[in-house]
């Protein structure tokens, strides 16, 4: 008998959770096109059966979330290189064409939240990010170049290897040796002949 009467309390609960995960809503629009939910039917409503309480909607909506894999973080960049390759290191500029072309290159290229800076003489050159730059009216002297990349916190990722250049006077000739200055060579004197003797 308690068997029965167990048996039937099974199945009297559930058919309750059945009953309450079925749903029916009510869909309808107004005169201005609005749509409109009830749980109660209106004039032209259309029923709509609903399996599933809210809460085990719910709990499925975030199991599936759990499921869905992350999304990886961006990873940054790592440079294998960062190179000036112009000018050559202990190259030598002269005034005539003192007009130094700074040239470096990356590998990889420059990550989209990376900064490039380029230094002379440890003070920065203008131009963020720029591969290219080009100095005039550099004193003389010698002088260094050097790169480096850094994140968006400002920490070194990889730095270059120094260039050393120099910018020298250019040496003038010796001014009497050319133009107005040089006289046609002269010519030698003639010997004189040596005086008659005198006497007798």
């Amino acid at each position: 008998m308690k068997t029965w009467l167990l048996l039937l309390g099974c199945l009297l609960a559930f058919a309750s959770s059945a009953q309450s995960s079925r749903r029916e809503v009510w869909q309808w629009k107004d005169a201005n096109g609005v749509t409109h939910f009830s749980d109660y039917p209106a004039p032209g409503a259309r029923r709509i059966i609903l399996n599933g309480s809210p809460s085990s909607t719910a709990a499925s909506s975030a199991a599936a979330a759990a499921r869905t894999p992350a999304r990886p973080a961006a990873t940054e960049v790592v440079y294998d290189r960062l190179e000036i390759w112009s000018p050559e290191s202990g190259a030598s500029f002269f005034e005539a064409d003192a007009v130094v072309s700074i040239r470096l290159r990356a590998e990889p290229e420059l990550g989209p939240t990376h900064r490039l800076l380029t230094y002379l003489d440890g003070k920065l050159l203008p131009g963020e990010n720029a591969t290219e730059h080009s100095l005039t009216n550099v004193d003389r002297g010698v002088h260094s170049v050097t790169s480096v990349i850094v994140n968006r916190d400002g920490r070194e990722l990889i730095r270059s290897e120094p260039v050393v250049f120099h910018i020298r006077q250019p040496s003038l000739p010796n001014p009497q040796s050319q133009g107005p200055a040089v006289r046609p060579p002269q010519p030698m004197p003639m010997p004189r002949p040596p005086a008659a003797p005198r006497g007798g």
